[in-house]
């Protein structure tokens, strides 16, 4: 009977070493600290400050540009486009860490939020460029381009950046005097930077050059302006739009996305094998040309920037509505993290701002907007 009873005991004592040791100050598993690994069957979702980009797919997320926190709990892995955590913060964008979960049924991510931007050279310094015109010399020729930094501007806060190229026959002017195609008038939080620049005849005919233009452009900018440079964009109408065709092709390293209206290859830069992918919206018209030779086309360009940015194939995507009937927007699915891609189309003439039968205002410009500005 003694005996049992000191076994008991010593049982007993057993068990209560081993809940103390349970109870140790050791982070749970379950809730990573700030930046740290999610494990314990949680995803593994690690956050990483490199490349600017929001990313998070096979359980990472990246936080824009900087140092990234909240690892959280990602059931099933990290984040995706779309859902958990996204890089970058500000109008439209989710904080690393913050809001959503992935995968199936975990727990949300969480725990604070890291750097959410890449600041350029020109934060922390007094501004010298003025809005309004302002020239360039560039190839051996005085080139210009339209600047309007938001009233309230703050040479500490990293701002959005938008690139705008005006169609065949229009100026920088006639895009500024069009609120930047309407996206200033959308900016709603006042944040962003828009820059038209002139093409050499001062009418919208674009070339291959201008992409070398808009990078003496943008290193000007980043130099004398607090610029974020994970949100560079550019936009467009027509040959405008063959513009921001043109960077998507050339310089998906350096913008952050593209949105733009009834745009083809008309300079001729984007000829060879995609590479590199870009978050990419553009509008078509039916009774926008398709182009010649048919890869310069609009309609071929959209499908093969979804095919680089690793989305599921969507044959349909050109299929124009029928006359009366409203536009359709075909949101490609399964696109790699942080490149999203949407092709809108409508039945009409060729045009950036299309009403749909019964509406008094465009649909075209605020699709545009809010796909920049989930970024």
């Amino acid at each position: 009977m003694t005996h049992t009873r000191i076994v008991v005991s010593l049982m007993a004592l057993l068990g209560t070493a081993t809940l103390a040791c349970s109870s140790s100050d050791s982070p749970s598993p379950s809730n990573p600290p700030a930046g740290g690994s999610a494990s314990a069957g949680s995803g593994a979702g690690t956050a990483s400050g490199s490349g600017g980009m929001p990313a998070g797919s096979a359980g990472n997320a990246q936080a824009g540009g900087g140092t990234g926190a909240g690892g959280g709990n990602m059931a099933g892995g990290g984040a995706t486009a779309g859902g958990g955590a996204a890089g970058n913060s500000g109008e439209g964008g989710a904080t690393a860490g913050a809001a959503g979960s992935a995968g199936g049924g975990g727990g949300g991510a969480g725990g604070g939020a890291g750097t959410d931007a890449m600041k350029s050279a020109g934060c922390g310094m007094t501004k010298t460029l003025p809005n309004g015109t302002i020239d360039i010399s560039f190839g051996g020729a005085t080139r210009k381009y339209i600047l309007r930094v938001p009233d309230g501007y703050d040479n500490e806060h990293p701002h959005r950046l938008v690139f705008a190229f005006a169609e065949s026959g229009a100026s920088a002017m006639s895009v500024a005097d069009r609120g930047y195609f309407t996206f200033a008038t959308l900016d709603s939080k006042k944040e962003t930077i828009f820059v038209a620049p002139d093409a050499a005849n001062g009418a919208g005919s674009w070339s291959k050059a201008d992409v070398e233009l808009t990078d003496a452009i943008l290193t000007k900018l980043e130099a004398d302006l607090c610029i974020d440079k994970s949100r560079i964009f550019a936009t467009g109408f027509s040959f405008g739009g063959a513009m921001s065709l043109a960077l998507a092709c050339t310089r998906a390293d350096v913008f952050r996305g593209v949105a733009f209206f009834s745009g083809a290859d008309l300079t001729g830069s984007c000829t060879g094998t995609l590479t590199k992918p870009i978050a990419y919206y553009a509008s078509q018209a039916s009774q926008d040309s398709t182009g010649a030779p048919m890869p310069t086309s609009g309609r071929v360009k959209q499908a093969q920037f979804a095919e680089v940015n690793g989305c599921t194939a969507e044959p349909t995507a050109t299929t124009f509505p029928a006359s009366g009937q409203a536009h359709t927007c075909t949101e490609y699915k399964g696109c790699s993290a942080g490149h999203p891609t949407k092709y809108c189309v409508f039945d009409g003439a060729h045009g950036w701002e299309p009403k749909d039968p019964g509406q008094a205002t465009s649909w075209n410009a605020p699709e545009a907007w809010k796909f920049i500005t989930q970024f």
